[in-house]
């Protein structure tokens, strides 16, 4: 199913795993080497600059070629006098070509993520995309229109976010499936606003505890950078569901609730209390099992429920609240940092060990071993006084 090769996708994996393991002095330089020359990486995979340069670049010349193949082909609307039908027919054949060329270059030059695949991923989903939109825009009002387009999206972001193990295509896939549930739930009625927050945090609990299962399983690795994406997709909707501000104005706005001022939605201390305390739940369980994702959404969803509740409770200036908040922050900050110097069950303010620093600290180690197949270690050995280099301050006979 997948796009790519699958033993490359692996080397990948093993080679990251062992410039971790070369970063903590676990295997020497020769080792390192030995296992680079064993498991080659054949992708091209530039910078993030190169990638968004060519990537910019990709869309630059697909808009040509669609502007081009326009001008020339003008003549087909002029005499049909239908531009749904020049516009349906357009988007097929530059969503197949993209495609096409996708596909071939993939096979041919071993493109992985440099910016030119996902340009024309993305490309080929939008024509794709606009093609059904223009098929279906005037049969249907503008409520079931929205919601049989996603029905009708939903299988081409999953095989392809399937295909191409693409984040970006993720993130789509997952939304598009919350539009589908909201579209379907508001189609119940009056019922819809008392069971849509809860129905939206039990869908969300059942996408984190589905991905979670699956990212034990080993044939799932490659799709690892698309679970997590779902994984903090669904603890963000979990959380949103239940925050004071969505459920009040979206009372507001898709179920007509008459509020007047001062007045508090129903169950408002639920959701109060929902607001407050769920992202600091998230931060125990993510501290507790050492997930880091679930810390960082949990820090993210904590200065949510702070905007929300300042929202409703003001404590004077913004500027007093910003200054208090401040301050709260950083003696937070100060105590967690004395607190975690030394490792607390697993959890520590040091470097992280599995983070990728081997070119940082090691690259002059692994280009000996790669040169002479010998272990070398860098060494810290200061500042080396005398000689009379800019080190022996002029101890010597020369600067």
């Amino acid at each position: 199913m997948i796009a790519y090769n699958k033993i490359l996708l692996s080397n990948m994996l093993i080679v990251k795993k062992a410039k971790q393991w070369f970063s903590r002095d676990l295997i020497s330089g020769a080792q390192m080497a030995s296992i680079l020359n064993k498991y080659p990486i054949e992708y091209f995979k530039p910078n993030i600059f190169i990638k968004v340069g060519l990537f910019l670049f990709t869309l630059f010349l697909i808009g040509a070629a669609l502007g081009l193949f326009s001008l020339m082909s003008m003549g087909i609307l002029v005499n049909n006098d239908s531009f749904e039908g020049y516009s349906i027919f357009v988007s097929i054949i530059f969503g197949g070509a993209c495609v096409f060329f996708l596909e071939k270059f993939i096979q041919w030059r071993n493109w992985y993520s440099n910016g030119i695949d996902d340009a024309l991923l993305y490309s080929a989903l939008s024509f794709i995309f606009s093609a059904i939109a223009f098929s279906i825009s005037n049969d249907l009002n503008d409520e079931d229109g929205f919601l049989l387009m996603c029905f009708i999206y939903l299988p081409f972001l999953m095989v392809a976010a399937a295909r191409y193990i693409d984040r970006v295509v993720t993130i789509f896939m997952i939304a598009c499936m919350y539009c589908i549930f909201f579209s379907l739930i508001m189609k119940i009625g009056n019922a819809a606003k008392f069971i849509m927050p809860f129905a939206f945090m039990g869908l969300s609990a059942a996408f984190y505890f589905i991905v979670k299962k699956q990212m034990t399983f080993s044939s799932r690795t490659h799709y690892k950078g698309c679970f997590k994406v779902i994984k903090a997709i669904s603890l963000i909707v979990f959380y949103v569901s239940g925050n004071y501000y969505v459920i009040r104005e979206s009372s507001v706005e898709f179920f007509n609730l008459d509020l007047s001022e001062g007045q508090d939605i129903p169950m408002a201390l639920i959701f109060y209390a929902f607001t407050a305390f769920v992202p600091l739940l998230y931060l125990f369980f993510g501290l507790r099992t050492k997930d880091k994702l679930l810390v960082w959404v949990s820090l993210l969803l904590i200065a949510v429920s702070a905007l929300t509740f300042k929202y409703y409770f003001s404590l004077g200036h913004p500027e007093v609240s910003l200054t208090i908040a401040g301050l709260v922050m950083m003696a937070l900050a100060y105590v967690s940092i004395k607190y975690l110097v030394t490792d607390k069950k697993g959890i520590t303010f040091k470097d992280d060990p599995n983070e990728d620093n081997f070119l940082k600290a090691n690259a002059e180690a692994l280009v000996i071993a790669q040169s002479f197949g010998t272990h070398a270690q860098p060494t810290d050995t200061g500042v080396q006084m005398g000689g009379g280099e800019f080190g022996g301050g002029g101890s010597g006979n020369k600067f």
